[in-house]
């Protein structure tokens, strides 16, 4: 299901090399880390739908992740779930230069939206150490 849906860019699982794996497992400070043997990638917010309604249907556990830079391992799996990794949903969807209004995927990483804005004049109001890694979805879902 998940490849014919995602493709092979958006599935790590069988035959997936253990340090690849070992990315979506551990947290960046190597405190935690779960066995997960299957990370999604969807590029779509359709994407997301679909799997998500899957995992549903078959109890399957799941857990979010963007950049996997918080400080509590929220972003990492407890046991062996479902990883679903929203690295792939980077894009800026709209940028209104009116009102200074952005909308991006929740996939954006923060430095990449700061230096797309500041080609424009703008800016986002907000500077953290983790910025070439840490996404927006992690940053708006972790209140960061």
């Amino acid at each position: 299901f998940f490849r014919g849906k995602l493709g092979d860019a958006g599935v790590l699982a069988d035959g997936a090399e253990e340090e690849e794996l070992r990315k979506y497992n551990r947290d960046w400070m190597g405190k935690w880390e779960g066995r997960s043997r299957c990370v999604l990638k969807p590029a779509t917010t359709d994407e997301v739908a679909d799997v998500l309604r899957y995992c549903n249907s078959r109890r399957l556990a799941v857990v979010p992740q963007g950049g996997n830079t918080g400080l509590v391992g929220g972003s990492v799996p407890v046991h062996d779930e479902v990883v679903l990794s929203l690295l792939r949903m980077n894009q800026v969807e709209a940028f209104d230069e009116r009102s200074g209004i952005v909308t991006v995927q929740s996939g954006c990483v923060l430095e990449n939206l700061d230096m797309y804005l500041a080609e424009r004049g703008f800016m986002v109001p907000l500077d953290l150490g983790a910025k070439g890694t840490c996404t927006i979805g992690g940053n708006a879902s972790t209140n960061a």
